[in-house]
């Protein structure tokens, strides 16, 4: 009998809890963290908050929210 927890379920890919990203109310480099996920029908979402100005973006897999 296998007792190890989750053996049976797909391996999830884990995504980083802080990335760098140019932060436009910062105007500069700026390290964001991860303040919520979830999957959509569409891919993963995630919700990135600036740690500086608390600035906000939302990233569906590739697809960010940020200003062009």
């Amino acid at each position: 009998m296998n007792t190890s927890l989750n053996t049976e379920y797909p391996k999830f890919p884990r995504m980083s809890l802080e990335i760098t990203q140019a932060c436009p109310d910062c105007d500069d480099e700026a390290t964001f963290y991860r303040a919520a996920s979830t999957t959509l029908h569409l891919g993963e979402k995630t919700k990135w908050r600036c740690t500086s100005c608390d600035y906000t973006f939302v990233k569906i897999n590739e697809i960010d929210s940020l200003p062009a």
